[in-house]
């Protein structure tokens, strides 16, 4: 049986919200999250987590799945403008197999990042989706979610955004089969075998180059979080589609780094561009954490710390 004590406040929150929205609704969510099956109280969990998450950096928001319609689940907005969220789940199961890490024991070893499993999540939602694109007419993002402790310790990251736009590298070099010997120096590149939104399969420009195609067009962007965590400390980044029908803008969510295929087209190589890079997310979290020891009154041990890492620095 899942322990739900961690996302408590989440979920009290959650079902009295959904109560309010819809009544249905919140019956077959709260069914979903007393059920027997781990699979289905999960999913129930990754909606409450999701819009809490969500819900406290925008204005208002509103249910925009009515129970069963097979529509997306939420619509938000935030200073005046309006985007959709729909939400999927990694299940533990399904992450520990992805990673080879165990959910919460302690695990020292190789691991996987979740990379296919993103790629097919955000995938799998693109029908539904263009189902209903006729009625809707703002950006949506799919917010791909795992409860799974490990995963969501070492698995949610820059690198983990990085593989899912543009594939895993690989390292390659040229092969001389006469002399069975690799010329010059080895590169990375990638085949684009696993990328979200782009196909392996080139495309020719006006000019006959070739460039990468975009595909999934309905959908605007992914969000990746790993809810396993505290809830202060959970990892959320995202990866934007370069040919969304409707392009969401990164400041909406301004403190989520969003990652976009810069430039583009892309034809040569694929270049990745993040509205706040990793050293910059760094910066901002050290700094909030030092608020937080300052505000709980210990800026006098912060500060005697600082004096002696510079005494030993000197």
């Amino acid at each position: 049986m899942t322990d739900l004590r961690r996302w408590a406040p989440s979920l009290t929150a959650f079902a009295k919200w959904l109560s309010i929205q819809s009544e249905s609704a919140a019956k077959m969510w709260s069914r979903r999250l007393n059920s027997e099956h781990a699979y289905h109280v999960e999913g129930a969990v990754a909606e409450a987590v999701v819009w809490d998450f969500v819900m406290c950096r925008c204005d208002s928001a509103r249910l925009t799945d009515t129970g069963g319609t097979g529509g997306v689940d939420f619509e938000f907005v935030n200073n005046g403008q309006s985007f959709l969220v729909e939400v999927t789940n990694i299940s533990t199961d399904a992450a520990s197999e992805a990673s080879g890490m165990p959910d919460k024991e302690l695990f020292n070893g190789f691991y996987s990042l979740l990379t296919e499993k993103i790629r097919s999540k955000v995938r799998g939602k693109f029908k539904q989706v263009q189902r209903q694109r006729q009625q809707q007419n703002h950006p949506l993002l799919v917010f791909v979610t795992t409860l799974h402790w490990n995963v969501s310790s070492v698995c949610i990251d820059y690198r983990a955004i990085e593989y899912a736009m543009g594939s895993p590298p690989k390292i390659t070099g040229n092969y001389n089969s006469a002399t069975g010997k690799v010329e010059g120096d080895l590169y990375q590149w990638t085949d684009l075998d696993r990328s979200v939104f782009l196909s392996p399969k080139l495309i020719l420009s006006p000019d006959g180059t070739p460039i990468a195609q975009a595909k999934f067009q309905p959908i605007s962007g992914f969000l990746l979080g790993g809810f396993g965590l505290n809830p202060r400390e959970v990892p959320v980044l995202g990866g934007l589609n370069p040919e969304a029908t409707f392009h969401f803008d990164p400041t909406i969510l301004p403190d989520i780094p969003f990652c976009s295929l810069h430039p583009w087209p892309a034809s040569e190589r694929i270049g990745l561009k993040w509205t706040i890079t990793e050293e910059q997310m760094h910066r901002q979290k050290q700094a909030a954490a030092e608020h937080r020891l300052r505000v709980s009154g210990h800026g006098d041990l912060l500060d005697s710390i600082r004096d002696t890492i510079d005494r030993e620095i000197d």
